[in-house]
This record gives structure tokens, C-alpha cells and sequence, in this order.
């Protein structure tokens, strides 16, 4: 019972429709943008196209062929994270994927005058660059939706985990192999090479748009400071920006003096006001902004 309200509740049931969605977009941006271009996305989806047009299996059905195997793999090696939601993503993406290559899309009237016939597949654009960013851009905002859903989209999730386990890579490194291996076979099968950097194009705007729908843009900053003047800047800080700040115990590298550090986290709009104030205190001071890309808790988002 207790289980069974745990599946039913409201923040399991939204991270599904959330897998939903995602795995709808990945599905629309595989079949009417990339493949009918032929650039590989990487992982299975890159091979499936190299199936599909060779041997003209669906896509979908390759990468259940393969996907699901791959799944069973990752739970012998690595548990319970991939669960429940992982196979959902899996059996999703699949079926959309074929979906939006199938008759049943393609014959809907209203989409026809929209739809071009490129390599014997259709599409909502006969240009190659448009196809390029609509398809990274859609199915890069797919995969972030399923994995901050906590999904996984399978392909080169565990054949990545795999590498960083036996071979010490780690999870970008490992990625970054296995979508390169993919992407040069996709171009010596086709014949083509610009269909390799075309593909490698593709690939880094689908890494940006998938950390964008993880980690969100970055609107907060988090700013270190270290002065002599370490007293008024907190002042400043706590009474004028009505902001909180931490002060760590440091030591010089050279010196061997203690010395206070503050660090405070703001919003990009009150990094001029803090730069300003801290020139007008102590021009001396040492100064250094970092990218925040998620901050939770009081006086910013809450957790929920």
C-alpha cells in the first residue's frame, strides 16, 4: 500500500508527464529534423539511422532492439537506478519516434503543404542548417526533460557508466566517445563527410539545450571576496543589499596571515550594485564571480 501511494503521488505523477513530453520532443526532432537530413544524434539513435536506411527497419524498433538489453545491463551493473521511469523513456521515445516517421503523422491533411520529402522521409524544412538547430534544439530539449525528471533516455547512458567503471573515463568523456564512434560510422556508411560535422555540430547544441533544461540559465552569481576591509563590505552587505553572507577562515599562500573571506550569493542584477560597493569600500580587494545555476532556499526559489 504504501508503495503504491508513494507511485500515485502528485511529484511521481508529474515527473512522468514530464518523461512523457520529453520523450514526445526527442521523438519530433529525431524523425522530422535529423533523420530524414541523416545526421546522427549519437548513441542508438545514430545507428538506428544507419539501419533505417540500409535495411529500412524503424527506427523505434532498433532502438527497443537494443535499448532494451542495455536496460537489463544497467540494473546487473548499477541497480535500481535504472528503474521504472528509465524503461517508460525507453518504450516512449521508441514509439514516438516511429510515430512521427508513420503514416499516421504524415497522412494528417493539415501538416502536408508544411511537410518537405527529403532522402524518401519527410520533413518541416528542406534546409539543411534550419534542420540542424530545429532538431538539436527539439530533441536536446527532450533528454533534459527526462533526465530532471529523473529518467534516463538509455542509448549511451550505460555503455558511458560502463566505461567510467571498468576504464576509468568519466560520464562526459565517456559520451563524448561513444557519440564520435557513432557519428564517424553514420558518415562512412552514407558516404558522406559533411554529414560527420553536421552531426558534430548537432551534438554540441543538443549538450547545451540538455544542461539548460537540467541545471536552468544562470541568474544568480556567486561572488568571493577577500579585503582588508572585510568588516565594512559585510555591512554593506547584510544592512544596505539586505542580503546574507558567509565568512570562511583562510590563511595567506604567501603571507601565512589569517584573513576572512566572504561569500555571498546575489542576483545578476545586483552584481553591478556589489562590484561598485566593494571598489567604493576597497578598490584593492580581490573580486571573483561565478556562475550559479541553481539556488534554493531563503530569500531565492524554494525547494518545492
Amino acid at each position: 500500500m504504501k508503495k503504491k501511494r508513494k507511485l500515485l503521488s502528485t511529484s511521481n505523477i508529474l515527473n512522468i508527464l514530464g518523461i512523457i513530453l520529453g520523450s514526445m520532443l526527442m521523438g519530433l526532432g529525431y524523425a522530422v529534423f535529423l533523420m530524414p537530413f541523416k545526421i546522427a544524434p549519437g548513441g542508438v539513435g545514430g545507428l538506428a539511422q544507419i539501419i533505417y536506411f540500409k535495411l529500412g527497419v524503424t527506427p523505434g524498433i532498433f532502438m527497443l532492439m537494443v535499448n532494451i538489453p542495455l536496460f537489463f545491463v544497467g540494473v546487473w551493473q548499477f541497480g535500481k537506478q535504472f528503474g521504472f521511469k528509465t524503461i517508460i523513456a525507453i518504450l516512449l521515445t521508441s514509439f514516438f519516434s516511429d510515430f512521427f516517421i508513420s503514416q499516421t503523422f504524415l497522412g494528417i491533411s493539415a501538416l502536408q503543404p508544411f511537410m518537405y520529402v527529403i532522402n524518401g522521409t519527410r520533413s518541416f524544412t528542406n534546409e539543411y542548417i534550419l534542420a540542424v538547430l530545429a532538431g538539436a534544439l527539439t530533441y536536446g530539449l527532450g533528454i533534459g526533460l527526462v533526465i530532471r525528471n529523473n529518467g534516463s533516455t538509455g542509448g549511451s547512458d550505460i555503455p558511458a557508466l560502463l566505461l567510467r567503471k571498468y576504464f576509468g573515463f568519466s560520464m562526459g568523456a565517456g559520451y563524448m566517445v561513444i557519440d564520435t564512434v557513432i557519428i564517424l560510422l553514420t558518415g562512412y556508411f552514407f558516404k558522406d563527410a559533411n554529414l560527420i560535422l553536421w552531426a558534430l555540430f548537432a551534438l554540441v547544441v543538443t549538450s547545451k539545450v540538455t544542461d539548460v533544461v537540467i541545471e536552468g540559465f544562470s541568474v544568480t552569481k556567486g561572488v568571493t571576496i577577500l579585503s582588508d576591509k572585510t568588516e565594512e563590505i559585510r555591512e554593506e552587505i547584510l544592512f544596505e543589499m539586505k542580503r546574507g553572507c558567509t565568512i570562511y577562515k583562510g590563511e595567506g599562500g604567501f603571507s601565512r596571515q589569517p584573513r576572512d573571506i566572504i561569500y555571498v550569493i546575489i542576483t545578476n542584477r545586483e552584481l553591478a550594485r556589489l562590484k561598485q560597493k566593494v571598489k567604493d569600500i576597497d578598490s584593492q580587494a580581490f573580486f571573483v564571480v561565478n556562475d550559479i545555476h541553481q539556488t534554493l532556499g531563503k530569500g531565492f526559489r524554494n525547494f518545492e
